[in-house]
């Protein structure tokens, strides 16, 4: 379990900020911010910084995300960024 940290972008200011999210790996931590962020924010592809699991407040923590779910997680995030597959 890591935490990992990715840039967003405000989609009506420009403004940057960051969110964190605790998980198994980077894919579940991403697509768990930008289903609770994307219809405000842009979210970067990469994480821009990794720390040890809740190392920070604030973070979305998804450490007890049950893999069985992964691909309904991943659905649900490419329909929140308006993918269509």
């Amino acid at each position: 379990m890591k935490q990992y940290e990715f840039e967003m972008v405000n989609k009506r200011t420009g403004r940057i900020e960051h969110k964190r999210a605790t998980a198994a790996n980077a894919e579940i931590a991403r697509a768990q911010i930008v289903v609770k962020y994307a219809p405000q924010f842009i979210v970067a592809g990469l994480f821009c910084d990794v720390n040890p699991p809740h190392h920070i407040l604030g973070e979305i923590d998804c450490a007890d995300f049950p893999a069985a779910d992964f691909s309904w997680l991943m659905r649900e995030a490419a329909k929140a960024e308006g993918v269509t597959q």
